[in-house]
């Protein structure tokens, strides 16, 4: 009886002594907090201690507690069913997924986003507060743009101005030169208004076609960022009608919303349909600047952008016509 006894009392000790030894390794965010600026909007780390090392292979499953995924942000490994399952091989001593800016549905606000740790799988374990909980921040210093209403009525072609082009704030990008150097924009004072002019002529060009003319004369950054209805307007006279080819105007108004000064030709612009069409509807036969009207720019509410007027001519001489802009306004 006694050695019985003995034998079931070692086996219970034992027993004892496999459950001390099984000991969960700990997992926890290795930062509480992180951000990135708008200046920079890479993918980000982050990362998990596990201590001791893990046991064997497992997972951790986090879960978005707050933050707009695929709107602002997506993560690898991605969320699936409502949770981001991270792998953890076993003897690993950390873990990590990142975290994918998603730039275009970034606008001008703070991006606020914060994960927790649900659950974690064989051999892991996590505390019940401490390491569980990591927020992230899109720090946004995105240029605004000036507030509406943005105006310009080019007084610097008035009489007291100093008629050098152009405006402050304003980028006249030329394309393409012709070989008379005519191309460019300039003051213009006719028809009772201020404004600039974009004409190619020159007495001395011959009809060469080769000879080709493209500018375009760029508005400072238009902050659009809290308007709900804004609306663009512009004097405009087009006089002669010589379109480049049968797909190109000799003039035109394109939109950027991501133009920062320094990347012109990786930009992306957009043809404003609203204002070629009211370039198409002036009479090109006669000087007759008019105003276009209000111009719905509401598909860009919420954005900054960058109005471009353009004037393209193919050559200096028959194919010069003349554009004529006057008293811009973006308001609501």
């Amino acid at each position: 009886m006694k050695n019985k006894l003995w034998i079931a009392l070692l086996g219970l000790a034992f027993l004892f002594a496999c459950e001390e030894e099984t000991v969960n390794s700990v997992v926890s965010f290795s930062q509480t907090t992180g951000e990135i600026t708008t200046d920079d909007l890479s993918p980000v780390t982050v990362s998990f201690d596990i201590s001791p090392a893990a046991p064997s292979n497992s997972n951790i499953s986090i879960i978005v507690t707050d933050g707009a995924y695929g709107e602002t942000f997506t993560t690898d490994p991605a969320e699936s069913g409502g949770q981001i399952d991270i792998p953890v091989s076993a003897g690993a001593e950390s873990a990590e997924f990142s975290i994918i800016p998603n730039e275009e549905g970034i606008l001008f606000a703070d991006i606020e986003i914060s994960f927790e740790i649900v659950s974690v799988g064989d051999g892991l374990s996590t505390e019940e507060f401490d390491g569980r909980f990591f927020d992230f921040t899109i720090v946004n210093n995105k240029e605004q743009g000036s507030g509406l209403p943005f105006s310009e009525t080019f007084d610097v072609c008035g009489a007291d101005g100093s008629g050098e082009l152009p405006p402050e704030g304003w980028e006249q990008v030329i394309v393409a030169q012709n070989s008379f150097e005519t191309g460019g924009f300039a003051c213009y004072n006719n028809q009772g208004v201020t404004g600039i002019q974009a004409n190619a002529f020159s007495p001395d060009a011959q009809n060469e076609d080769s000879d080709y003319t493209e500018v375009w004369m760029l508005t400072p950054l238009v902050g659009l960022v809290d308007a709900e209805n804004p609306v663009l307007s512009f004097d405009v006279d087009r006089r002669f009608d010589a379109p480049i080819d049968d797909n190109t105007l000799a003039y035109g108004i394109q939109i950027s919303t991501d133009y920062d000064g320094s990347n012109f030709e990786s930009a992306n612009w957009e043809v404003f349909e609203a204002g070629v069409s009211a370039m198409q509807a002036n009479n090109p036969d006669a000087d007759d600047i008019e105003n276009t009207g209000e111009l719905d720019l509401s598909a860009y509410a919420g954005q900054t952008v960058t109005i471009a007027f353009i004037y393209r001519a193919s050559n200096a001489r028959f194919g010069s016509t003349a554009l004529r802009i006057a008293n811009v306004l973006v308001s609501e």
